[in-house]
């Protein structure tokens, strides 16, 4: 969806709709929106709907203009609630309810005015780059595999931001990482949502040699062969029931200039589908399995953002490929597993193959010498029951770090809620046949102990998170800015943590 600039003077605006916002425990209009209705907007003063705007958060009402006398041929009204309650995510969920609402009208091309944003408590250049995000996430939706009634499919066309003012750098910056993000989110989402015979490992490598020629990333795949090559055990196991070859993608974004630099490493668990294995899952839901690589997906979503913005930070994205399936191949409970870092894994369940294959993504990531390490991963059916679904776990060898990332991701509306990694929880991984099991005792502390699983694999020199997103990777339902399906969750977080990066205090 194009978005576009008119630069004139109000009276010269056209528009099939506008977007003005309005909150609860406030009478009277921003002085911006003011300024237009006291100008061409006079009309709107006259309109019946606007009697019942009760400027709730996310009420929407439309008002038409008359006939003729007007450019703008509809004001969509959008409440934001009560002043003391309002924040990005309720800023976000205004707009996307206000674009929603465009598109069951069959509006083209609606507009937001750079005045409708003066009286919010945010600079313009954020109110404006979170409108942006917000309401364009909020028109997701996964149809490219429709093929009924897709001439009844209505989407806009674009979006016109209006403004009487010369543009600000700022302002357009705001643009362009909110369209960067939008690319960036879709494409994990796309990826998540989309069935498990389409996006199977073979897909996501496709997808990161694109995003690689697309931005001059480096990209290196290290199929099976290689793999054990290199030891890679725990990784190779997963693989072994599967009819589709396995890959581990590693990606670089690296900078003209830092090159040298040491760099972010982010891990993604790229599960394409997860049957369980021998330790097979129940069949009801087992379709969402297709969903077991988001973690995969947020990376390859954030480099989408990274190369788009050209953001300066080195970055390199680890992506373990394979499908979990329980073939006469596959390994099975009380096998013993040797990893690429030499540690040895009793495996009680083959269900838990996450921290199996990110174990080997991890150690080899630390050949890089990387500033962190973020791994993000779909892992644990325990941390949507400590936690919920809207929110992910985060653990770590940093508390700083932990912190830092956890208000950062707050920012964009991804919550994350830390778990502590206590010694005292690797007891419950003691084996007596090797390092250690790659499960604990049955329902107690499942998302922790797979934290501390994956601890074993990190130097203490490096500063690492895990990030469980086991919950807020897939929704059941509609919510403001996303819709059912694939969430694009971490993206933004990963994004958000390499712009910033050198600016943190993590050590």
């Amino acid at each position: 969806m194009e978005v576009r600039w008119q630069v004139d003077p109000q009276g010269q605006w056209e528009a099939e709709a506008i977007l003005v916002f309005a909150f609860e425990d406030d009478d009277s209009w921003p002085a911006g929106v003011q300024s237009w209705l006291n100008g061409a907007g006079q009309w709107l003063a006259g309109s019946l709907a606007l009697q019942d705007f009760r400027r709730k958060w996310q009420e929407v009402v439309v008002c038409y203009a008359p006939e003729t006398g007007s450019k703008i041929r509809r004001v969509i009204a959008v409440g934001l609630g009560k002043r003391d309650g309002f924040d990005l995510d309720k800023w976000r969920g205004a707009v996307a309810s206000a674009l929603r609402k465009c598109r069951d009208l069959r509006v083209e091309r609606p507009a937001l005015g750079i005045m409708s944003l003066d009286g919010l408590p945010l600079a313009t250049e954020v109110a404006l780059r979170e409108a942006l995000i917000g309401g364009l996430l909020g028109l997701y939706r996964f149809d490219q595999l429709k093929t009924k009634d897709r001439d009844q499919l209505f989407d806009l066309t674009g979006l016109e931001l209006l403004s009487q003012q010369p543009l600000e750098a700022a302002w357009e910056n705001a643009v362009a990482h909110a369209l960067a993000v939008r690319d960036g989110v879709q494409l994990a989402r796309d990826l998540v949502t989309a069935p498990a015979n389409q996006v199977t490992p073979n897909f996501l490598v496709q997808t990161a040699k694109d995003l690689a020629k697309r931005y001059g990333f480096a990209v290196e795949v290290i199929d099976q062969v290689k793999a054990e090559d290199l030891g890679m055990g725990a990784f190779l196991a997963v693989a072994r029931g599967s009819r589709e070859p396995a890959y581990m993608v590693v990606l670089e974004h690296a900078p003209e200039g830092k090159k040298d630099d040491r760099p972010l490493v982010f891990v993604g668990k790229g599960i394409t589908f997860d049957t369980g294995g021998i330790s097979i899952k129940p069949a009801d839901k087992m379709d969402l399995m297709k969903h077991d690589m988001a973690g995969a997906a947020a990376v390859l979503g954030a480099f989408s953002v990274l190369g788009e913005l050209a953001v300066s930070q080195r970055v390199i994205g680890i992506i373990p490929c394979t499908e979990n399936m329980p073939d006469g191949k596959a390994y099975k409970p009380g096998d013993v597993i040797r990893s690429l870092a030499g540690l040895t894994i009793e495996v009680i369940s083959t269900d838990a193959e996450g921290r199996m294959v990110l174990c080997d993504a991890l150690a080899y990531g630390q050949r890089f010498e990387p500033a962190a390490m973020v791994d993000i991963a779909t892992l644990t059916g325990a941390c949507i029951i400590a936690l919920g679904d809207q929110v992910a776990s985060i653990m770590g060898n940093r508390d700083a770090l932990v912190t830092a990332v956890q208000e950062l991701a707050m920012a964009v509306g991804e919550r994350l809620w830390p778990l502590p990694l206590w010694d005292f929880y690797q007891d419950d991984m003691k084996s007596d046949v090797a390092d250690f099991k790659n499960v604990g005792s049955a329902r107690k502390a499942g998302s922790i102990i797979g934290g501390m699983f994956l601890k074993q694999f990190v130097s203490q020199d490096i500063p690492w998170v895990h990030l469980d997103i086991a919950g807020p990777a897939w929704a059941d339902k509609d919510f403001p800015i996303i819709p059912k399906g694939g969430t694009g969750f971490g993206v933004r977080l990963l994004t958000e943590l390499a712009m910033r990066w050198s600016a943190l205090k993590v050590d």
